[in-house]
């Protein structure tokens, strides 16, 4: 699965930068790549049908539970306007135990790409409007006190608008400070969704910087009632690192 998301996202890539190479006439493009590793927990409550889980991944247990978890960014822009793509994939395999003395052991995947046009106000402040689609596959089983044990599974697509706000402070002669967040959902996909981002890059040389930061990424969604109930109310969220490679114009 995940071969198939990054060949997907190449191809995307690819539509992306030739829509670009027609643009380069009017204004010079400057183009970006990164790559993040995120040590991301999870906290919330997921439920399919009757079955139900309460998530909280902290920290300290992210070694154990999160199997993977990252993200791609490319990104191009001029003195007028951005537009970028995000990539993010967590792997994660719980287990926990309720009030009522039911343990569980939940697995959870959640896909996400992001396409975003940005009108930058001047070289700091910029507004986005774009989409975020989120591929979800939930897995959880149950096991009663009594040693009655219950399994479902459920996958779901979610495709929200999402608008928000960038920012990017120099703060030195080779760093400089990043933030973004946005909110969406209103119904359309999840009932609401928000994330948010605030990394320090640090320019190593002309093309090449490194990015330390904290991500987390909010969705709520519920749909169905009955066998076919699906709740998702999660927070990903913790810290990343990762490397970026500028292409110029």
């Amino acid at each position: 699965m995940i071969s198939n998301f990054i060949s997907n996202f190449r191809i995307l890539s690819a539509g992306v930068c030739l829509m670009f190479a027609g643009m380069t006439h009017a204004e010079p493009w400057r183009s970006s790549a990164a790559m993040y590793g995120q040590f991301a927990g999870m906290s919330g409550d997921i439920a399919v049908g009757d079955v139900t889980a309460d998530i909280d991944v902290s920290f300290d247990e992210l070694l154990d539970d999160v199997d993977v978890a990252g993200m791609m960014v490319l990104r191009n822009e001029n003195d007028r306007f951005a537009l970028s793509v995000n990539a993010a994939f967590v792997g994660l395999g719980a287990e926990g135990g309720g009030a009522s003395g039911t343990f569980f052991d939940v697995d959870v995947t959640q896909d996400l790409v992001e396409l975003t046009w940005s009108w930058r106000l001047d070289e700091r402040y910029e507004l986005y409007v774009g989409g975020r689609y989120q591929s979800l596959a939930i897995d959880i089983t149950a096991v009663a006190p009594s040693g009655a044990s219950s399994e479902a599974l459920r996958t779901k697509d979610l495709v929200d608008p999402i608008v928000g706000a960038r920012g990017a402070w120099p703060i030195a002669a080779s760093w400089t400070l990043i933030a973004r967040a946005d909110i969406g959902g209103f119904g359309v996909g999840s009932d609401l969704t928000w994330s948010a981002l605030a990394v320090i890059d640090w320019s190593v040389s002309q093309n090449f910087g490194v990015v330390v930061g904290y991500r987390a990424l909010d969705t709520d969604y519920e749909d169905d009632s009955g066998d076919r109930f699906v709740e998702f109310n999660t927070l990903v969220a913790g810290p990343l690192i990762g490397v970026r490679f500028d292409f110029g114009s």
